[in-house]
Formats: C-alpha cells, sequence, structure tokens
C-alpha cells in the first residue's frame, strides 16, 4: 500500500506515461481491506433515502464526499495528490467524485471522450495530429481506482486507444485505432489507480461476468476560473459538517475558490 509521494524518478516516470498514453497506472495505492470499506460504504449510501437527489438512477453513484468523509478524505490522499499537483498545477481542485458500480451487463460502452464529447484541443483536417511528446493542458482529470479486481475482459475493463488524445478529433467508429495502435484494455487489481486523459478515446467494456465492478473516481481541475469544471463541492451542509475539524489543505482542495490567473 502506497501512502508517501513517490521519488522523483518515480513519478517523472509515471507522468511520462500519462502524457504519452493517455493513461497510467499506479498498482498497490490502497489495501484490499480499504477497497472492501469503501464498497460497503457506496452500497449503504445507494440504499440511503436520505440522500436519494444526490445520487444517480443509474449504476453511476454520485458525490459519496457528502456522505463518508472516509471518500472526502481522499482528494489528499498520496501519492494521488501529489501527482495530480503535477499535471494541473499546485493549486488544483476537486471537481467531482463517483463510484461506478456495474452490475453484469451494465457499462459506458459507446466510444467517446468525456463531458459529452467535448474535444479541448480539436485541429483542422489538414493538421494530422498534435505534436508527438507535446504535453497538453488538461483543465481536469480523473483517477480512477479499481475497488474490485478487474483482471478480464468479462470483468468490463476500460477499453482505452492509446495516444489518441493527440488526434485532435473525436472517435471515429466502433473499432478505433490510432496511428497503428488499437484498442489497450487497462487490468487492475483491486486497490490498483491510474490516471486518465479523459480527452483519449474510450470506453468501459461491458461486465459480462457475475461479479459487481467497482471503479471510484477522483476527478481534479485546476485551480483557476477558466477551468469550466472547476466548480468545488457544494457548500451543502453535509459537506459543511464533514469538514469540521479537517485539514486545512482538504477544506482548501474542496471548497477553495477559484483565482484568475
Amino acid at each position: 500500500m502506497l501512502t508517501q509521494p513517490l521519488s522523483e524518478k518515480e513519478a517523472n516516470d509515471l507522468l511520462d506515461r500519462f502524457h504519452r498514453d493517455g493513461f497510467a497506472v499506479l498498482r498497490n495505492v490502497f489495501s484490499s481491506d480499504e477497497c472492501a470499506a469503501l464498497r460497503k460504504i457506496t452500497d449503504s449510501y445507494a440504499a440511503d433515502p436520505n440522500f436519494e437527489e444526490l445520487r444517480s438512477t443509474w449504476f453511476v453513484v454520485r458525490n459519496p464526499q457528502d456522505y463518508s468523509f472516509e471518500f472526502t478524505k481522499l482528494f489528499i490522499r498520496e501519492p494521488i495528490y501529489s501527482m495530480v499537483q503535477q499535471i494541473l498545477g499546485p493549486d488544483c481542485r476537486y471537481c467531482g467524485q463517483n463510484v461506478i458500480r456495474n452490475k453484469p451487463g451494465e457499462a459506458v460502452s459507446n466510444w467517446h471522450v468525456d463531458d459529452n464529447n467535448r474535444l479541448e484541443h480539436p485541429l483542422p483536417p489538414e493538421i494530422p495530429r498534435w505534436p508527438a511528446g507535446a504535453r497538453l493542458p488538461l483543465i481536469w482529470l480523473s483517477v480512477q481506482v479499481a475497488l474490485t479486481d478487474i483482471e478480464t475482459l468479462d470483468d468490463g475493463p476500460t477499453e482505452i486507444v492509446p495516444g489518441s488524445h493527440y488526434s485532435g478529433r473525436l472517435t471515429p467508429n466502433e473499432n478505433p485505432e490510432f496511428e497503428g495502435k488499437g484498442v489497450e484494455h487497462v487490468y487492475c487489481k483491486a486497490g490498483d489507480i491510474y490516471l486518465f486523459n479523459h480527452q483519449t478515446w474510450h470506453r468501459g467494456r461491458p461486465n459480462t461476468g457475475k461479479r459487481t465492478r467497482y471503479l471510484m473516481q477522483l476527478q481534479y481541475a485546476r485551480g483557476d476560473n477558466l477551468a469550466f469544471r472547476c466548480q468545488v463541492a457544494e457548500p451543502t451542509p453535509a459537506m459543511d459538517k464533514m469538514l469540521v475539524g479537517a485539514d486545512p489543505k482538504l477544506v482548501h482542495v474542496m471548497t477553495g475558490r477559484a483565482k484568475y490567473v
């Protein structure tokens, strides 16, 4: 289990993979006991009628940070927080949290980029791609945390086309390929995480197994008001109560106002 920032070499290697491929896996960040506890809290939250307005009616359980501090505190968990700061900047903020809880047969299985297929770095037809090696700026990103083992196709892994964030284009078809690279499956053990560029072509492969798949998403945005995703946590009574006596760094990440820079 990892609870400290990565070494400079480990961090640079992870960042290189993230910027090159659009995602990067880091193993053994959460323990099996932590994953089990978060799954249990997710199920309790999904069944709690007092939080019905905050939950999704589909299989995405939204805003668990309003239900349990065990979810809220993860936004400054290391080595996650320091890695996100290196990508989005030291003043990055919370902008969302979900647990995708796929029962057999469920998935977001269409190929897409996030925010309803919104391209952040589009290119005209005459320019084939962004330069190789460029570190394209991100407004926000997700850290995906596997809370169950996702080790086979039946488990419904995330499918990604590596490097496709350089294309400047939406996913062309249902069998996407970018510069000779086809689909890669992101396999994880419970407790593994992956940094994820939402502009990379991706989808969730349908869960055809017999178990429910749990994947938590920690979402961060840049800390300036040019970042449209930087909405920070809603000032609800539940969130106010959650943050009483909390680490000031966590309060800042969850509720700090965006700055113009």
